[in-house]
């Protein structure tokens, strides 16, 4: 051995360099990585904001629509409630007419069942004037009346009601109420002003003196 001693340099001191500089990139890498995520993280909150306000502004919508679908079925509502109510006052209006008109049906029915007939006269000719004769049972005086023209007469006579009550119960109801009137035409024309009435004991006695054509006898040559 020549003794020469030969100086190693140290193998790890390039290692550590490598290592410094290492950790820098990588340093620098996770800051860079770190920034990415940070830039992401902002998109992303971001991106949950705008999505959040879109989620606002669908439920703002929807709700807005709700609530024009329910004004709308309250107000379709109301209108058919208001059909409805139109509808069952016309049918009830309907029905109560009906009743009136059957009522009113029924009480002419009634009234043309319980009126008398006519008054029942006698006419009576004789050489100067007519006598006409009425049976009017019941009838008073101011319910009487009697009209004169120079070829008629006309009698207009109120019959009384009959008994009425709650213990007055009808077997058989000929005679009638009511106002009749009865017109009858003269054969021969009369003398209004001379003419005259009489009633007692419910006879009604009328004189109508005719009107007598003056007549001359001539001479013949």
């Amino acid at each position: 051995m020549d003794g020469k001693k030969t100086k190693l340099e140290p193998k790890g001191k390039d290692t550590k360099e490598e290592i410094i500089s290492k950790a820098s990139e990588v340093k620098d890498s996770v800051s860079e990585k770190g920034e990415e995520v940070k830039a992401k993280a902002v998109e992303v909150k971001d991106s949950v904001s705008e999505k959040g306000e879109e989620v606002k502004v669908k439920a703002s919508e929807t709700k807005d629509t709700v609530s024009d679908k329910g004004k709308e079925f309250r107000e379709s509502a109301s209108e058919k409630t208001e059909e409805l109510r139109t509808t069952a006052e016309k049918m009830v209006n309907d029905v109560l007419k009906t009743l009136r008109e059957k009522q009113e049906d029924l009480g002419k029915t009634i009234n043309d069942y319980t009126a008398p007939t006519t008054p029942y006269v006698d006419l009576i000719n004789t050489s100067n004037e007519f006598i006409l004769i009425a049976d009017l049972p019941g009838v008073e005086k101011d319910g009487l009346s009697v009209d004169v023209t120079n070829e008629s007469v006309t009698i207009t006579a109120t019959f009384p009601e009959g008994m009425e009550g709650e213990d007055v119960n009808y077997i058989k109801r000929e005679r009638g109420s009511g106002e009749v009137t009865r017109t009858l035409k003269l054969p021969a024309e009369i003398k209004i002003k001379e003419a005259n009435a009489n009633f007692e004991e419910y006879i009604l006695t009328i004189k109508l003196p005719k009107e007598i054509a003056e007549t001359q006898k001539l001479e013949i040559n």
